[in-house]
């Protein structure tokens, strides 16, 4: 077993493979993490029932008109963090990284070999190389396309009034008419930026008594928490436009209104914002 360019298995491999090792010893084998054949619920799955697997909110008043507002704002958001990923961090400059980060890595190597101390040079190298490292892992949760395609097909199928959402990958798959793995990573970058979070959900099996599990994995309960989850400026750009677009549709405290006297007016605004904040924070969309 090797890693990338012939280096070193990292510590998790290697756990890995001790630990899938040691299971083959004792003769156990480990069902698929997803899709058909998962039984055994992973940690922190609740029961579809229990609140803890309920973490909706309704969007916005849960009308049908903030629910569209809202959904266009968060779109219009994720789309400008998709240009602005690409555009801090294109595919040519990552090649660069790449290459400088072999480069070291391979001078880093040399320098062992030859019996060097760990300082100086080699410790330069290696807080070189972490810094890369660290750019490296911001490319791989770039908003992509695809990941913009399954935002819009989850928020268009959203609850407005209990901001309840729970397909499964193959459904969202097919909503966002794409492949299942495909679905899975989209929505895992989306989480790992903010614009989504969900809680893993289980059931009970009808196999009490016997030897197998008595629950089972089910689809993920998809909720919205972006003051918590997402980055300050993106969430800060988030709020500026969803707000404009709840001005437009009048649905704005009027604090907000252009025309407020000023001496009066920036004591509501900051009231009417933090109960803005509020009001989105943990919600559907």
């Amino acid at each position: 077993m090797s890693a990338r360019n012939g280096s070193a298995p990292t510590a998790q491999a290697v756990r890995n493979l001790i630990r899938g090792a040691g299971a083959r010893f004792a003769e156990k084998v480990r069902g698929p993490d997803h899709g058909e054949g998962r039984k055994v619920p992973r940690r922190n799955s609740y029961d579809v029932d229990d609140k803890r697997a309920q973490p909706w909110k309704k969007v916005g008043d849960g009308s049908h008109a903030q629910g569209v507002i809202h959904r266009e704002a968060l779109i219009k958001t994720a789309k400008e963090q998709r240009r602005t990923d690409w555009e801090r961090l294109p595919n040519r400059r990552l090649r660069e990284i790449r290459e400088q980060r072999d480069a070291l890595a391979a001078e880093l190597a040399a320098l062992i070999a030859q019996g060097q101390a760990p300082i100086g040079r080699p410790a330069t190298i290696r807080h070189e190389i972490e810094r890369l490292d660290a750019t490296i892992a911001r490319a791989d949760v770039r908003l992509t396309r695809i990941d913009i395609t399954v935002l819009e097909a989850l928020l268009e199928r959203i609850d407005h009034a209990t901001g309840a959402l729970f397909p499964s990958y193959q459904t969202i798959a097919e909503w966002a008419v794409c492949s299942r793995n495909a679905a899975i990573e989209a929505v895992a970058r989306l989480k790992a930026r903010g614009f989504i979070d969900w809680v893993r959900r289980s059931i009970r099996t009808n196999n009490e008594g016997e030897f197998a599990p008595q629950r089972e994995q089910t689809s993920n309960a998809y909720f919205f928490d972006h003051r918590r989850s997402m980055e300050p400026h993106t969430w800060q750009r988030y709020m500026q436009i969803l707000v404009a677009k709840l001005r437009r549709l009048g649905a704005v405290p009027a604090a907000l209104a252009p025309d407020a006297p000023r001496e009066v007016q920036y004591a509501p605004l900051r009231e009417a914002l933090a109960s803005a904040a509020s009001s989105f924070n943990n919600a559907s969309t």
